[in-house]
């Protein structure tokens, strides 16, 4: 498995985790994950995958929406890919 694949995998399951906790103090937010654990929350998406690009590289980190239905954010969960409109 490459290794942007197993990263979005182990913060997405430390995301799920977290999730009914994070609903309380940061719902609507977006939290931007490396290494599983949640780094900063952030108003936009596109905020948080410029941060995660700057701190962590290309491939090293996601971004999901805190919200009560956990779903796949494209691209942004595999930062580092192409950007898509």
């Amino acid at each position: 498995m490459p290794i942007a694949e197993t990263q979005v995998d182990r913060n997405f399951d430390a995301f799920l985790a977290e999730l009914p906790r994070l609903l309380q103090t940061h719902a609507g937010k977006f939290a931007l994950l490396h290494d599983a654990r949640v780094h900063n929350f952030y108003d936009s998406v596109l905020q948080a995958f410029i941060d995660g690009t700057k701190l962590f590289g290309v491939d090293q980190f996601s971004v999901q929406e805190v919200t009560g239905r956990a779903e796949d954010l494209g691209f942004y969960s595999y930062a580092g890919g192409t950007i898509h409109a």
